[in-house]
């Protein structure tokens, strides 16, 4: 009986994957940013000045650029400060030390365009290589 040519070249690939060694991490001079965590601790809280609530969003910043420091997290506030779901307008920094400050508000009235239905920021939070912040919204 034959053997396929799927077949007779799955093996081999499937043997490759077992012989290469891994690549090195990403950021290998950089030590893990949560090796010294061995406990479950409150490391700070993300409520800000406006009381927005229920941390969405969550981005580890890659590397320090303007106001962003490698590191530190922004978490963005799903809720405003009454808890009504999807209406939280906040992104906090929180650095290594568990200081806290406001990252950014989002004010609908203050953007460059129309945002129908408001802000509700979203788990969708990114930093960027090139310094940028891209926070989802949802009216």
């Amino acid at each position: 009986m034959r053997a396929s040519i799927s077949s007779r070249f799955a093996l081999p690939l499937l043997g490759l994957l077992f012989v290469l060694p891994p690549g090195p991490p990403a950021d290998a001079d950089e030590g893990p940013l949560l090796d010294e965590l061995h406990n479950i601790k409150t490391l700070a809280s993300t409520v800000p000045k406006n009381g927005d609530v229920n941390p969405y969003g969550v981005a580890i910043v890659p590397r320090t650029m303007g106001r962003l420091h490698t590191g530190h997290i922004l978490v963005s506030n799903f809720n405003n400060q009454t808890n009504q779901q999807g209406t939280g307008t906040t992104i906090v920094d929180v650095a290594r030390n568990g200081s806290v400050s406001l990252f950014a508000q989002i004010d609908p009235a203050h953007l460059p365009g129309a945002c129908p239905g408001g802000v509700g920021l979203t788990t969708a939070l990114v930093v960027l290589k090139a310094g940028w912040v891209i926070v989802g919204s949802l009216p």
